[in-house]
């Protein structure tokens, strides 16, 4: 190693921006996302992964935007956060998102982030490449009765739609390169995929399996660049996750979400893994996971050995 190499590598990490996750209970004891990172969010559906999403994007927008309602520790960390929010979504249109987000939130937490975030739905051409029958396909391609006008949420977020190409020309590959366009147009805000989950399912119907990972590996390294974080969510269990060799370990960080039925109740946990070795440790930290009127929340519990995680 050169000379002053080192040295110069080190002040090189030291210059590493972090945002906060947003989420009470890891702000505080895990420093953050360092910026560049592509994130993967894991876990089952009713694992808290959809919350945390949620609860994550609409602290960071309000302590970009109306810090005086969140907490002054992270009011104080604002400036490396993103602007605005772009949600881009396979499977589920603009309205389930928006229903999905409002019934995780508050209205003030649901406002700030409906304020500062694009929701970009290609639902409607993801579907357009599978096998759906007509009939079927055309009663979602409508959505309501011809007689009715528009809700107030189309009407005010139509022109976010993707530009429909012409009928049975589209392919997968033509869809993700769609998707990359504008995944780099949004290049500033705070990027969320959703989800993984679709993708796999879409190899099922002609999406070649490494067209899939060459999407991930080009998110990953274009995040890099562009300096900002994604998540890319992946409805999995997460056992299951971390054995996966392709998908473990691809991104630069992972979130795991566990559930566990107890009785009458729903255990929740989540775990936070390495960013590039930023967050190994010997140990790790189990936090439980509250999902309550504040949304998405996290203590920390216990430490637990690399080995058992």
């Amino acid at each position: 190693m050169a000379p002053g190499s080192a040295s110069a590598a080190h002040d090189l990490s030291e210059s590493v921006d972090y945002i906060p996750f947003g989420i009470r209970g890891l702000d505080g004891d895990v420093r953050g996302i360092p910026t560049g990172s592509c994130v993967l969010l894991a876990g089952a559906p009713d694992a808290g992964g959809d919350a945390f999403t949620y609860t994550s994007l609409a602290r960071l927008m309000a302590a970009k935007h109306r810090p005086e309602t969140v907490r002054s520790e992270l009011a104080d960390r604002a400036e490396k956060i993103p602007e605005s929010v772009t949600y881009l979504t396979l499977s589920h249109d603009r309205e389930h998102v928006y229903s999905e987000i409002d019934a995780v939130l508050g209205d003030e937490s649901f406002d700030v982030l409906a304020d500062h975030m694009t929701v970009v739905d290609y639902s409607q051409r993801f579907m357009d490449l599978l096998p759906v029958p007509s009939a079927l396909f055309e009663a979602r391609r409508t959505g309501r009765d011809e007689s009715e006008e528009p809700s107030p949420l189309e009407a005010a977020e139509g022109e976010d739609e993707p530009a429909d190409p012409d009928p049975g020309v589209e392919t997968f590959h033509d869809l993700l390169d769609d998707i990359g366009d504008h995944l780099a147009d949004a290049k500033d805000d705070l990027i969320v995929v959703d989800s993984l989950s679709d993708l796999e399912r879409a190899t099922e119907f002609g999406l070649p399996r490494n067209h899939e990972l060459a999407f991930l590996i080009g998110l990953r390294e274009a995040v890099v660049n562009w300096g900002t974080v994604a998540f890319v969510k992946y409805d999995s269990r997460a056992a299951e996750v971390r054995q996966n060799d392709t998908i473990h370990g691809l991104l630069h960080g992972h979130i795991y979400f566990y559930s566990n039925d107890e009785g009458y109740t729903t255990y929740r946990t989540v775990r936070v893994g390495s960013f590039g070795g930023a967050l190994d440790t010997k140990r790790q930290t189990v936090f439980d996971s509250i999902i309550d009127e504040e949304g998405f929340r996290a203590k920390a519990t216990k430490k637990i050995s690399r080995k058992h995680w």
